[in-house]
């Protein structure tokens, strides 16, 4: 089973879209299928720290610690 399929995300608390866990280069973040808010790349080092980084780039978008893009952001 996929290590993200585990993880709760909330909907974007910018646009309550559906948000999405990513992982890219060693590191996981979250974002928006509709606006494309998205939060930071939390980065691990091994693969014990894979679950870890996951956990961590879904709270902070669960907590609306998110980037967008929208004019006055």
């Amino acid at each position: 089973m996929d290590i993200t399929e585990k993880i709760e995300v909330d909907d974007c608390p910018i646009c309550g879209g559906a948000g999405l866990i990513e992982e890219e280069d060693h590191g996981f973040y979250v974002a928006c299928l509709d606006c494309g808010s998205y939060t930071g790349t939390v980065s691990y080092k091994t693969e014990d720290g894979k679950q870890e980084a996951a956990e961590k780039a879904a709270m902070l978008w669960n907590t609306g610690k998110v980037i967008n893009s929208a004019p006055g952001e």
